[in-house]
């Protein structure tokens, strides 16, 4: 269990994919079959959350490794100057509901609790995080946004952004999408978009005129590989069982809690994804 857990925080994730290419107007299958290395990710004691407040208070929560579990920290300041140091333990089921939960206790013994849902969240200053953050210190109830913070900054911290692209390069493959595997700015300010299709071919879309069109769609090889592509994997307007494909899901949804899609850890640095309905993109 907690080989799976230290997996599932993408604490030591794989993006091992067997992927094939074939032709961008869909004839003419070719074989050029390869496997993306495993990806390194941030150590234990160094990954996690940055906190931000509505009301100014911020905080860390940081994953640490306490005798062989995997458990985490909570620092925060209030706009006040008042100060919380909490250990928290991880809520079992594991994302359970595709939530991350924590709960535990403060440096005075009061109930702290922090539940963190992946989804647009427009932070006090302006931007927009890829978390949304609601947590409970004895009494007291406060919310705001977060990101994750490591070594490695992932991909999926500007889902958000990126997402208009996501979407016209996703309707471009209408149901012969798996998953997008990876999306990242190009060079000339474009975006380009990594998707797997149901045979596990990986093609890469790229956009033109500020990203409202395609410009090409193209199959990749094994030369084509990124640091970081299928870590974590987002499934678009679903959110498959957990464990499916040997991958544990978190939920991306709305202010509103209208689903926009799932991230997937690899819990198992075996490859392959879940295996979707074909009418899932």
């Amino acid at each position: 269990m907690r080989a799976l857990i230290l997996a599932g925080l993408g604490l030591s994730l794989g993006a091992c994919a067997t992927t094939y290419t074939h032709s961008a107007d869909g004839g003419g299958l070719a074989s050029a079959a390869f496997n993306y290395a495993p990806s390194s990710r941030a150590p234990v004691s160094g990954a996690g959350y940055e906190l931000l407040g509505h009301s100014g208070w911020a905080g860390r929560l940081s994953y640490y490794d306490d005798e062989g579990d995997a458990r985490a920290q909570l620092v925060m300041r209030y706009a006040d100057g008042r100060e919380v140091n909490a250990r928290l333990d991880i809520v079992m089921p594991y994302l359970d509901g595709g939530l991350r939960q924590f709960r535990g206790a403060d440096q005075d013994g009061r109930p702290v609790s922090v539940e963190l849902q992946a989804g647009p969240c427009s932070s006090r200053e302006g931007g927009t995080l890829i978390y949304f953050a609601d947590m409970s210190i004895g009494n007291q109830t406060v919310s705001g946004c977060g990101r994750e913070v490591g070594e490695t900054d992932r991909w999926s911290n500007y889902l958000i952004d990126y997402l208009p692209m996501i979407n016209l390069c996703l309707s471009d493959f209408r149901d012969r999408a798996r998953h997008v595997s990876m999306a990242y700015t190009l060079a000339g300010g474009e975006t380009g978009v990594r998707i797997v299709d149901l045979d596990m071919r990986t093609w890469e879309c790229a956009t033109r005129e500020a990203g409202t069109q395609i410009n090409t769609v193209r199959p990749l090889d094994a030369a084509d590989a990124m640091f970081g592509e299928g870590d974590p994997i987002f499934v678009r307007g679903a959110m498959p069982e957990f464990g499916e494909g040997c991958y544990v899901y978190e939920a991306v949804r709305e202010a509103d809690g209208a689903l926009i899609g799932a991230f997937g850890f690899d819990a198992c640095n075996a490859g392959p994804i879940a295996s979707l309905e074909p009418d899932v993109g």
